[in-house]
């Protein structure tokens, strides 16, 4: 029998800038599942490295400019957090308003409709970006005010991929075990969420099968298996995405290929022109001209 089992780590305590997230993860395990076992994948959401490393931002200290001002008015999205997504350095590749269609699937997809209709209505719209590293994100550049003191927001972890390097020596060091980490982060896909890896360290995030034979001894088109989002997927089973307050998930069993140089920004990222290319997809899967105007690519070309 081939076993894959997730653990969510529960004693986790509220992270707090300059945490050591090696020390209190390690703790954690000890107390929870006997410790970390060697191979076992380390995911961690985003947010609570953000939170260690201090990266939050209070609303009222962000004074919205011009072109966050124009966007505003034409979208109805809120100026501040505009602002905030070119702070960050990003590239607004389309807006995509909440209204009609896309607010009839959030509504039905809620239980409590009325929640979900101010939220929708405070919201108005939201932006797929493209960061000056070349990540692209489909929900306002990663920027997240969930899980916070009101009017504050975490900002993406700087240099994810190294971030998840640094815990994953320290975690070594501690336990002796030889470890992947990855940190995952919620982006938003058709028809729901869906958790992603956004650095990665210490295994391959992508198989390397294309072309192995089938059972029947043919060449598969196929084998690119996106392992660390995989991994980030199932760990989201434990995590919850509102209130459960589990943002550290142990995978145990995964047979995946240790790798100390691959991760994320090296392996599963595009190269130059990938911007052009998330365009020409939105414009090509619209589908009917009136969902193309919706997306508002004129509205970002203006000033973007």
């Amino acid at each position: 029998m081939k076993k894959v089992e997730a653990f969510g780590l529960q004693t986790i305590p509220k992270i707090k800038q300059g945490d050591n997230l090696a020390e209190i993860i390690a703790k954690a395990a000890q107390q929870e599942i006997g410790g970390l076992l060697k191979n076992d994948v380390v995911v961690l959401t985003s947010k609570i490295v953000s939170k260690a490393q201090g990266r939050l931002r209070r609303m009222a200290d962000v004074v919205p400019g011009q072109k966050a001002l124009y966007i505003s008015r034409k979208t109805g999205k809120d100026p501040v957090w505009l602002q905030m997504i070119f702070d960050q350095g990003d590239k607004i590749l389309a807006i995509v308003p909440l209204k009609g269609v896309v607010e009839k699937h959030i509504l039905s997809a809620s239980e409590d409709t009325a929640v979900a209709g101010e939220l929708v209505e405070h919201e108005q719209a939201l932006c797929v970006t493209l960061g000056a590293d070349g990540r692209p994100h489909t929900c306002d550049a990663g920027i997240d005010g969930s899980n916070h003191e009101k009017g504050v927001v975490s900002l993406l972890p700087e240099n994810p991929d190294q971030a998840a390097k640094d815990i994953r020596m320290e975690l070594q060091k501690l336990t002796g075990k030889e470890l992947a980490v990855i940190l995952a982060d919620t982006e938003i896909i058709p028809f729901g969420t869906m958790d992603f890896a956004l650095g990665s360290s210490g295994i391959d995030p992508v198989s390397k099968q294309f072309g192995q034979k089938d059972i029947y001894g043919k060449p598969k088109f196929g084998g690119i298996d996106l392992v660390a989002h995989e991994l980030c997927a199932s760990s989201a089973l434990v995590f919850g995405q509102t209130g459960a307050g589990i943002p550290v998930a142990i995978i145990r069993g995964c047979d995946y290929q240790i790798n100390e140089t691959a991760n994320v920004s090296n392996t599963m990222l595009a190269g130059p022109g990938f911007e052009n290319t998330i365009k020409q997809t939105l414009i090509a899967t619209s589908y009917t001209k009136p969902f193309l105007k919706r997306l508002l690519l004129k509205t970002v070309a203006r000033f973007v």
